[in-house]
């Protein structure tokens, strides 16, 4: 019985800068310097396995080692990719008004990151070739309750989270010696958004990012780009991927729409692994027919929906009117509310109260009726509104 093993090849290249065993080299196939070499003599016994390389980019030009004859190879189409070429740009405006055509487009763009540093005290802050371990340790843990956070909001298993400890044990290392970078947005001191891209010269691949969900209105995953690709362009990045996923903001983003790619090895001597691997590649074929088709989209919906039995969070209805004051002292108490965790949707309802009306978190008070506790009071400079949240 033939044994397929499967070999993800971004993860080889980007987290372990070397390629998989079938490779001579990759290149851009704008250029021909190459990316890497392959570290290995040779070419992998098949024998009687099949190995599938899965995740090979077409904006690199993977360079194949010669095939032995009784080598059968199958290339197929799975996913779009997209990511960004920064040969042409010397800096970040540049970019924007050649991706983002109409001014209106380009002011919405900017206006989440404004209205953020207008409402909090917020720092930005990349660590590429130093940083403290101890902070590192603390951004790795706040990173994991981040990814949680957001996997429970949507309702579905986040599987970076299985290897997170992988990840820990790796990436300081990387950081320190310039292979990887962190960026993060802090307001005051708490990280409110962590991105972990992976460099490979001057390519870097954007691997994981989260926010906090609190923040959801102030678009935290733009200003997160918009800032990145700033940095990048400062410092000769010439290429720059999203890989696939999330396709909305990539597209609207990205100037690169690529494929792609699952290679098949398998030893074509062998009538049994030749029409098993045949097999896989129709399978492959139909998956990528139906994704071509949005059916996918219905799968995962509906599997993510059984896997975690519709445990997303909901954030519940509610009201939020202009009250002429304050309640009297003795019916309200005061709210920690930066503190408060019993409800995840407490503080994001608030934050998004303090975008609509431009006001800074420090000059917010809030207060809870000592009666009802689904009624609070937002009480700022400019006004106090009444917040009826449902049951």
């Amino acid at each position: 019985m033939s044994k397929l093993q499967k070999i993800d090849f971004m993860f080889e290249l980007a987290f372990n800068k070397k390629l998989p065993d079938f490779y001579e080299h990759t290149h851009h196939i704008s250029s021909t310097q190459h990316l890497l070499n392959s570290t290995s003599i040779g070419f992998p016994d098949l024998s009687n396995k099949i190995y599938m390389v899965c995740d090979v980019p077409s904006f690199l030009n993977a360079k194949l080692k010669p095939l032995e004859a009784s080598c059968g190879f199958k290339s197929i189409i799975q996913h779009k990719g997209y990511c960004f070429n920064l040969e042409n740009y010397t800096d970040i405006e540049t970019y924007i008004k050649d991706r983002f055509q109409s001014k209106k487009s380009r002011r919405v763009l900017r206006s989440g990151k404004k209205r953020l540093e207008t409402c909090f005290d917020i720092t930005y802050k990349i660590y590429f070739g130093s940083i403290d371990r101890d902070h590192y340790d603390r951004l790795f843990k706040r990173f994991y309750r981040l990814l949680e956070l957001r996997a429970a909001e949507k309702g579905i298993v986040n599987r970076n989270l299985k290897i997170w400890e992988y990840y820990l044990s790796r990436v300081y290392d990387m950081i320190i010696s310039k292979q990887a970078s962190l960026f993060v947005i802090y307001d005051d001191d708490k990280a409110i958004n962590i991105s972990l891209h992976l460099h490979v010269k001057n390519t870097v691949f954007l691997y994981i990012a989260a926010y906090d969900i609190d923040y959801s209105k102030f678009r935290l995953g733009h200003t997160n780009i918009l800032m990145i690709l700033d940095w990048f362009i400062k410092n000769g990045i010439k290429l720059v991927d999203l890989s696939k996923g999330n396709v909305g903001y990539k597209k609207q983003w990205a100037n690169i729409e690529y494929d792609f790619k699952y290679h098949l090895f398998y030893n074509s001597s062998n009538i049994m692994v030749k029409l098993i691997a045949l097999w896989i590649a129709k399978k492959l074929q139909l998956k990528q027919s139906l994704r071509n088709k949005n059916v996918n989209t219905y799968y995962y919906n509906t599997l993510n929906w059984l896997k975690t039995n519709n445990k997303a969070i909901k954030i519940p209805k509610y009201q939020l009117v202009d009250h002429v004051k304050l309640p009297e002292k003795k019916t309200i108490e005061p709210v920690s509310f930066r503190e408060y965790y019993d409800d995840l949707f407490l503080k994001r309802i608030i934050y998004t109260a303090l975008y609509l009306s431009f006001t800074h978190v420090k000059d917010l008070n809030v207060y809870r009726e000592l009666e009802n506790t689904h009624i609070y009071y937002l009480e700022s400079r400019k006004k106090v509104q009444k917040l009826m949240l449902g049951k």
